[in-house]
């Protein structure tokens, strides 16, 4: 009788635990599995009619996709958006052949009227964060980088005078700064004018004092690589990243092969990059390779030592305090920040509210001419996000597109200063 009481306990205890992720979890859009293309792993540009979206929420709807697909050309028009390119992954962690699909919508700029494809390249700073933070682990990984380790130590005794990063060496704490903390934007670091085009980087506080978001630290980063390793940082991400991933369209240098292909740009320009330096701020890519990275290095497994995936990918480096990404004081209203929101290495991170070891990692940038935002929701049902919104107007729409096909999913959007 005790037995066949506890065997009845467990049967209760588990339609208790159906009922309460069926109906407290917060919905993802469950794609219906579709035939995939083993090339690309990827759906169809705009996928057959008969596929359907379904997620739970308190309309209980269900959308096709010629309707998500209507819904999206109805948002362009409304708010003037002259270009969109959407890609999202869904499937679970253990799924040999997640969903794929993607929407690109819209021209590349509006002279010519070229339309937005596969081949369209958008430059999204920002997002070579979480790039380069995996360089980094990755090389962690190989014994051929510390983390913790001053970065002087990786550089030649002398930095010359018209090196923009010469000025940090009036400075002690200098010697203190690590890769780690320009990774989880704990260096430090602010800008004062700028030489050569690069801003200028002196020191607010000590390295490790707490959060202060600055993108430009990550250019000094990559000129310390490059100092060790002998390569320009595009040569080390090539080998490190892009191919490896099978990223074809992607490149921290703006490259011939892109010109004609960049939203927003006409003609074709001579004036690349320079190698001399590294600067923060030339990023290119598009909706499949941005994709196909952030789902494979969070979901998968993206070739890492077990230590060094924990640190990318699930620690914490740090709480986030502040009520957007440009404050750094806690005495602002945080009502609309996402709960538990940290940094890790590359990333932004919080807990999905109601889902039992849910979290989401993040990465944004809103700019004049470009909305890029990339995520991916952590739970039972997976799913990897990239969208780029080509935007002339001064509205920011990635909330209602990622409202349209994640459904009521809580985002760090507004923190984003979207």
């Amino acid at each position: 009788m005790k037995y066949m009481a506890y065997k009845l306990g467990l049967w209760r205890s588990g339609i208790l635990a159906i009922v309460f992720f069926t109906y407290c979890s917060p919905g993802l859009k469950t794609a219906v599995p579709l035939p995939m293309n083993s090339a690309e792993n990827r759906q169809s540009l705009v996928p057959p009619d008969r596929a359907k979206w379904t997620w739970t929420d308190r309309q209980n709807s269900i959308h096709t996709f010629s309707q998500t697909l209507n819904n999206l050309q109805k948002t362009m028009e409304e708010y003037g958006i002259m270009g969109l390119s959407i890609v999202l992954k869904q499937g679970t962690k253990w799924s040999q052949s997640p969903n794929c699909y993607a929407f690109e919508l819209g021209i590349e700029n509006q002279e010519t009227n070229k339309p937005i494809d596969a081949n369209t390249v958008f430059q999204a700073d920002r997002l070579g964060q979480p790039i380069i933070a995996y360089m980094i682990m990755k090389l962690v990984t190989e014994e051929k980088f510390d983390l913790d380790r001053a970065l002087y130590k990786y550089l030649p005794k002398s930095i010359p005078e018209d090196n923009p990063y010469h000025c940090l060496l009036e400075d002690p704490r200098y010697k203190l700064l690590t890769a780690r903390n320009i990774l989880s934007h704990q260096s430090g670091l602010a800008t004062s004018g700028s030489s050569n085009k690069i801003n200028i980087l002196t020191f607010k506080t000590s390295p490790g004092k707490g959060f202060l978001y600055l993108d430009e630290p990550y250019g000094f980063l990559q000129f310390v690589l490059e100092q060790k390793f002998g390569r320009s940082f595009n040569e080390l991400a090539n080998l490190l990243v892009f191919k490896p991933f099978g990223m074809s369209r992607t490149s921290f240098t703006r490259e011939p092969r892109f010109e004609g292909h960049i939203v927003g740009e006409v003609s074709a320009k001579s004036d690349f990059q320079s190698d001399l330096y590294s600067t923060y701020g030339a990023f290119f890519t598009n909706g499949s390779d941005y994709t196909r990275f952030i789902w494979t290095v969070r979901l998968e497994n993206p070739g890492l030592s077990y230590e060094t995936q924990m640190s990318y990918i699930v620690w914490p480096t740090v709480t986030i305090k502040s009520s957007s990404i440009v404050e750094s004081s806690s005495s602002y209203d945080r009502s609309d920040v996402p709960r538990k929101l940290s940094w890790s290495l590359g990333w932004g991170m919080y807990q999905i509210p109601r889902v039992l070891l849910g979290t989401c990692s993040f990465i944004g940038q809103r700019s004049q001419r470009l909305e890029s935002y990339a995520t991916v929701y952590e739970c039972d049902k997976s799913t990897a996000i990239t969208v780029f919104v080509a935007n002339s107007t001064q509205s920011a729409i990635t909330g209602l597109i990622l409202r349209e096909l994640l459904g009521r999913m809580e985002t760090p959007l507004k923190w984003l200063c979207f």
